[in-house]
């Protein structure tokens, strides 16, 4: 069963935000954290892709998230930014590695499993 875009669904593998937020800006508190809760949401649906797709979701959503520790870093005087950064930003990217590692595991698996059907 498919989600629809209201409850999380993500149908194109590079989040509408992350497409549309110009690099090195920060719009606002409230348009990077859209952003993030846009990637939270395509993490919620993981379990429905499959596994490359999957890689290739965390790929293109971890560079984004990099991008913004390097822009969040640069305005870390500022406390709200430094807070963003450290407790969603930094997290979402721990959480990115972690699927990452599974969804790879799951390529192998089936690689191990075609192996053996031959």
């Amino acid at each position: 069963m498919r989600g629809t875009k209201e409850v999380g669904f993500v149908d194109h593998p590079v989040p509408e935000a992350a497409m549309e937020l110009a690099a090195g800006a920060l719009e606002s508190r409230e348009a990077v954290e859209a952003e993030i809760d846009v990637m939270l949401a395509a993490v919620r649906e993981f379990w429905q892709q499959e596994p490359d797709q999957v890689m290739r979701t965390i790929s293109a959503m971890s560079a984004r998230c990099t991008e913004l520790t390097v822009h969040l870093h640069r305005v870390e005087g500022q406390r709200q930014w430094r807070q963003v950064r450290t407790q969603q930003v930094e997290r979402l990217l721990t959480e990115f590695d972690r699927q990452f590692k599974l969804h790879s595991r799951m390529v192998e698996l089936r690689r191990q499993d075609l192996e053996l059907l031959k």
